[in-house]
C-alpha cells in the first residue's frame, strides 16, 4: 500500500474544500479581499510620490570670492580661504603652515599631540590614566578681531 496525500484531484483536500491556494487563484482578479502590500515601495516603506512643489523659488548658492594672497610663511598662493587664519601681524597664512610652525615652537613629549581647539585657539593634549583627552597648555593663535576680519572678509566677497 501506498501512502495517499490529503490532497485530492485539483487540489481539494478530504474534506472538500479547495487548499487555500486554489481558494485565492480562484477569485480570477478580485483582489479587493486581500489585505497586505500591493507594491515592493510599500514593502521596504519607499515615500510615495506626490505632485505638490515648492514655490519658492530656488537661488544659487554665492560663491565666495578668493583673494589669492600669498601666504606669510610658506611664499606659496592661498587657494581657499576657508584653510587660512590671520597671524599675529596680521597677514593671511595656511593652516597647515601654522600648525606646523606651533608644533616647531612648542616641543611635544611622548604621547602629546597639538591640535586646533577653535576659535583661533590651539592647543596640547594628552590622554589621562582613563583614556580621556586633556589639554595640558592652550596657544591663543588668532584673537577675536582678526577672527571677526576673515569672517567678515567671506560674507562680503559672496559673489
Amino acid at each position: 500500500m501506498s501512502k495517499k496525500s490529503s490532497k485530492g484531484q485539483y487540489g481539494a483536500r478530504k474534506n472538500g474544500r479547495p487548499s487555500r491556494d486554489r481558494r485565492r487563484r480562484k477569485g480570477g482578479g478580485d483582489d479587493s479581499r486581500l489585505v497586505g502590500f500591493r507594491t515592493l515601495d510599500q514593502v521596504v516603506g519607499a515615500p510615495k510620490s506626490h505632485s505638490y512643489h515648492s514655490k519658492l523659488p530656488v537661488t544659487e548658492p554665492k560663491i565666495v570670492k578668493e583673494p589669492f594672497d600669498t601666504c606669510a610663511i610658506c611664499g606659496e598662493r592661498i587657494e581657499s580661504v576657508a584653510n587660512a587664519m590671520y597671524s599675529p601681524e596680521g597677514q593671511l597664512v595656511h593652516f597647515d603652515c601654522v600648525l606646523e610652525k606651533l608644533k616647531g615652537e612648542n616641543p611635544l613629549e611622548e604621547g602629546q599631540v597639538l591640535s586646533y581647539s577653535g576659535h583661533g585657539n590651539f592647543a596640547v593634549f594628552e590622554k589621562d590614566g582613563d583614556g580621556k583627552w586633556i589639554v595640558v597648555r592652550r596657544i591663543q593663535y588668532e584673537d577675536g578681531e582678526r577672527l571677526e576680519k576673515i569672517r567678515s572678509y567671506v560674507e562680503e566677497n559672496k559673489v
